[in-house]
């Protein structure tokens, strides 16, 4: 799904991640899709937050694939542990990821438990982007490309 953000709605969402991060002691935060398209993100200035949402959205897919092949409908979040930083991914709707990473530091729970909120308000946002969406008329636009002109500029 296309998502058509306003300078607000992402204002908004950097607000929840930046909330999140002062309240889980997390490092940083990127919303993605399962793309991996960055729609938001904080505090992953020195990391390449593109890179971090299209790995961790295809780590997500695979853990959805995982789970199908358990007989689970879907699991809800991943969690990576490293010797020094670690990484929580849980889906905020169909279409969004929240990606967090976070230090040796930081407990894995207090994530968890500020994830929740975060996702929820998240969704909130986005609810309302599609509902703007929704009632946005697009005017149609036609192209027609006249094959009687030099287009590429070749001259001939």
């Amino acid at each position: 799904m296309a998502f058509a953000l306003s300078k607000t709605d992402v204002e908004k969402m950097n607000r929840v991640l930046q909330e999140l991060l002062a309240q889980s002691e997390a490092v940083g935060c990127v919303v993605c899709d399962y793309s991996g398209y960055v729609l938001a993100q904080q505090g992953v200035d020195s990391q390449d937050p593109l890179l971090i949402s299209a790995l961790g959205a295809g780590v997500f897919s695979a853990s959805r694939e995982l789970a199908k092949l358990l007989g689970e409908d879907k699991f809800s979040a991943v969690f990576h542990q490293g010797e020094r930083k670690s990484i929580f991914i849980c889906a905020v709707n169909l279409d969004v990821l929240l990606v967090v990473i976070f230090t040796n530091e930081a407990s894995v729970g207090l994530v968890k438990l500020y994830s929740g909120p975060a996702t929820s308000t998240m969704r909130q946002i986005l609810d309302e982007v599609q509902r703007r969406a929704a009632t946005m008329e697009v005017p149609e636009h036609t192209f027609v490309l006249n094959l009687k002109d030099d287009v590429f500029g070749t001259g001939r």
